[in-house]
């Protein structure tokens, strides 16, 4: 039986008008909005987290700066688990049995919180259990400056209500997309308007053939498209050969680094415009994009700090090795300088749309398209979501990288660290063979490759799905992610 998210009006409401406050006076309004928050965060984490209260400099005194804290890893959250939230109900295992459920995915654990999943680039995936705050605050972006500014669009769902989404991702888990479009769903489904106001959402699997995709989309005819820059880029080319024909009135991507090449790309296919955004599982709405094409950060919502190597502090214009990320949004699952291994720069002199929002210029996420041959020498086109999904969740590996080494062949690596790398490889290699026939290329070979993966970019992030450098296999126009 479905167990749907309560909602509170006033905190709705509220949290709406604040964001809205903040967009039109980032420099003042936001600042202290930020402040605010920021103190709230620090004394509730404090007080009712023993994780944090352990780790709290000057036990007994005032509280301490942000700069004063220890950075955090996913991997010390996820160990310390049960001690992390401010809300002790919250348990490990009572999270790993409401995951394990098959349609639980949109339901409210404990009655009162979204729960989902990240991937495992950077080691074991993490559980974040979202609180009615941070929904709230994840739905005021999207409302007020997801498309380029602070301005107050028409209210959820009316202002969708003449659109069809189609969302493109990785399905079969409790993403952060997933559960996300779940809760939308449901919302509109008990919201009290008229039929024809409430926005007509499906999900689509990223897993399936790209010709079976396009076939699914095609039935449907969206006018908005929402999925990652690399399948947006193969779908892009599907629509320039021909083989599709949507009529889309505007293309959403995030989850991956988007490329000029890229966004010309689907702008010319499509004849829409591209919006692009940057977030995490650790924080839904990081940064949107202005009406130039410049990301900037939320910063009422958060604090984002771009560190080097020596997690130190790096000055604008330089870009970082990774960030550490303050959620002014989630007082029930604190994160306090969290550190995520993407790569930026933020921009000196500001962006000339002339907001004041701090603008950024984000690095990495790159994994690339596949361009396969099957037995008949036909190309099938592979995209890299789909491809680290399979091993991921069919093998329970995460720290790997998968590399094109032919239009015939691939080659999984593992990091130094892999325990027993070569069950590790029998279980991947089973799972990508699944994932492979299911795709019509049982002919393609996968051996284990015996060199550390690849690596590039200041931040040394694994990019798992990657074409081998020198070759062009596996690639062709429109593939490129």
């Amino acid at each position: 039986m479905s167990n749907p998210l309560p909602m509170d009006p006033w905190l709705w409401s509220r949290t709406l008008g604040e964001t809205y406050a903040a967009g039109l006076d980032p420099a003042g309004t936001a600042l202290r909005q930020r402040e605010s928050r920021l103190t709230a965060l620090l004394a509730s984490a404090f007080e009712y987290s023993p994780f944090y209260a352990r780790r709290r400099p000057r036990p007994g005194g005032g509280l301490p700066r942000l700069e004063q804290l220890a950075p955090v890893e996913k991997a010390e959250l996820m160990q310390h688990f049960d001690d992390w939230a401010t809300d002790r109900q919250i348990r490990r295992a009572g999270v790993d049995a409401f995951l394990r459920e098959p349609d639980s995915l949109g339901d409210a654990y404990l009655g009162r919180y979204l729960v989902w999943t990240s991937s495992g680039t950077t080691g074991e995936p993490g559980i974040f259990v979202q609180d009615e705050q941070s929904l709230a605050a994840f739905d005021a972006l999207d409302m007020l400056r997801l498309h380029g500014g602070p301005t107050l669009a028409l209210p959820w769902p009316a202002w969708r209500g003449l659109q069809r989404f189609a969302f493109v991702a990785a399905t079969g888990g409790h993403f952060a997309g997933a559960a996300s479009i779940e809760r939308l769903q449901r919302a509109a489904a008990a919201a009290p308007l008229m039929p024809w106001l409430k926005p007509t959402m499906q999900t689509f699997s990223v897993q399936q053939p790209l010709d079976t995709l396009a076939r699914q989309l095609q039935d449907f005819a969206p006018t908005v498209l929402i999925t990652y820059p690399s399948c947006a880029d193969a779908l892009a080319q599907t629509q320039a050969d021909g083989a599709l024909q949507l009529a889309l009135q505007e293309v959403w991507v995030g989850g991956e680094q988007l490329s000029a090449e890229q966004r010309t790309h689907i702008r010319s296919a499509f004849g829409c415009r591209v919006h692009n955004n940057y977030g995490a599982s650790e924080f839904y709405a990081m940064a949107w994009e202005c009406a130039d094409g410049c990301l900037h950060l939320n910063h009422d919502w958060l604090i984002l700090e771009p560190v080097d190597r020596q997690l130190r502090a790096v000055p604008p214009g330089e870009v970082s090795h990774s960030v550490l990320l303050t959620n002014l949004a989630n007082r029930t699952q604190p994160l306090l300088r969290y550190r995520l291994s993407d790569s930026l720069r933020l921009l000196p002199g500001g962006c000339r749309c002339g907001s004041a929002f701090p603008a950024i210029e984000v690095q990495g996420r790159a994994d690339h398209t596949l361009v396969l041959h099957d037995a008949r020498r036909h190309e099938v086109t592979l995209l890299p979501l789909a491809l680290a999904t399979a091993i991921e969740e069919g093998a329970q590996v995460t720290r790997f990288q998968l590399l094109c080494t032919g239009p015939e062949r691939l080659e999984l690596r593992f990091e130094a660290d892999q325990p027993d790398p070569h069950a590790a490889f029998g279980r991947a290699r089973a799972a990508l063979a699944d994932f492979l026939a299911s795709q019509g290329l049982g002919n393609v070979r996968v051996a284990h490759g015996q060199a550390p993966p690849l690596r590039s970019g200041p931040s040394g992030k694994l990019h798992r799905v990657l074409r081998q450098p020198g070759t062009h296999a596996g690639h062709r126009r429109g593939a490129e992610a």
